[in-house]
């Protein structure tokens, strides 16, 4: 079948069954070989890969996956017991049951904390009910590949044109939230109060330190790294540039920043943020730096 014919077969499945419940999604189309293999060349397999299909089907894209890499393990999970089934013979067959399995089980049920990568080729709402599954179990850094529909909101990494378009994304790290961290800067501790705000791998956020708040630029986030720059006063040094790079560790952010006051030369420093429950970015602010020395009110 064409993958044109393909598409319009999908497309009068959804119309032709009642929109009432998740169970419009179980129907099984097979996968397009051609598409597969566009999805795991942009994949980059490697050779620890474990790599999770959800809606596994007939087995195809793990046991590709399996034949274009001898050594990475292949998932694959299924709400129809029969296919489950003959994913597993196939699998048997061909002699790779040592390193692909699939089991009968819903993919909202799916352990994702081994995957590296995930492959989906289902419903196009299906997929956007999977994304929160998947952001919520899937480790920063796995790969997500889809072919034919996008996940919504949720901006690929990589786009791959060419017949039906074949997406890639990079599960960030979870940043949204308060976070401070502590800077010894010309001899003084000064506490840096910040608020990130997220919204898959787009970050944005602002930061306090004492009573002068800045918005952070160029923020970037893929899997646990994290890069920003910020352009703040500081008591002694005047309008000082910092550059963070770090990784998310959990509730901390370990990496390094690059101080460079205006007309001195550029330090770097260890930084380590945490994140915290309350920021004191909310703290009160008063008037006092807007007062002229001796100035009372």
């Amino acid at each position: 079948m064409s993958t044109r014919a393909m598409l319009v077969a999908i497309l009068a499945a959804i119309t032709a069954v009642p929109a009432l419940s998740q169970e419009r999604f179980s129907l099984f189309v097979p996968s397009n070989p051609e598409s597969v293999e566009r999805m795991l060349t942009l994949a980059g397999l490697r050779d620890d890969d474990v790599l999770i299909d959800l809606g596994s089907g007939d087995g195809l894209i793990p046991l590709t996956a399996a034949r274009m890499n001898p050594r990475l393990q292949g998932r694959g999970v299924d709400i129809d017991p029969k296919l489950v089934e003959r994913a597993n013979q196939q699998a048997r067959s061909e002699g790779l049951a040592d390193r692909v399995r699939f089991e009968h089980r819903n993919a909202f049920d799916a352990d994702l904390r081994e995957a590296t990568v995930i492959t989906m080729w289902l419903f196009p709402e299906l997929m956007r009910l999977l994304r929160p599954v998947i952001l919520e179990r899937a480790r920063p850094g796995t790969r997500v590949l889809t072919t034919t529909w996008d996940l919504g909101t949720w901006q690929p990494d990589l786009v791959e044109e060419g017949g039906p378009p074949v997406y890639l994304w990079i599960v960030p790290a979870r940043v949204a939230g308060a976070w401070d961290w502590d800077m010894s800067v010309a001899g003084k501790k000064l506490r840096y109060a910040s608020i990130i705000e997220q919204h898959f791998q787009m970050v944005e956020g602002v930061v306090r330190v004492g009573d002068r708040r800045e918005v952070l630029e160029a923020a970037t986030l893929r899997a646990s790294d994290i890069t920003f720059t910020l352009n703040i006063t500081l008591d002694r040094l005047g309008l000082t540039r910092h550059e963070f790079s770090g990784k998310v560790e959990g509730d901390q952010i370990v990496g390094t920043a690059t101080l460079t006051p205006r007309d001195q030369n550029a330090v770097t420093v260890p930084w380590r943020a945490r994140r915290t429950g309350r920021s004191d970015y909310f703290a009160p602010t008063g008037t006092a730096m807007f007062q002229s020395p001796g100035e009372t009110r």
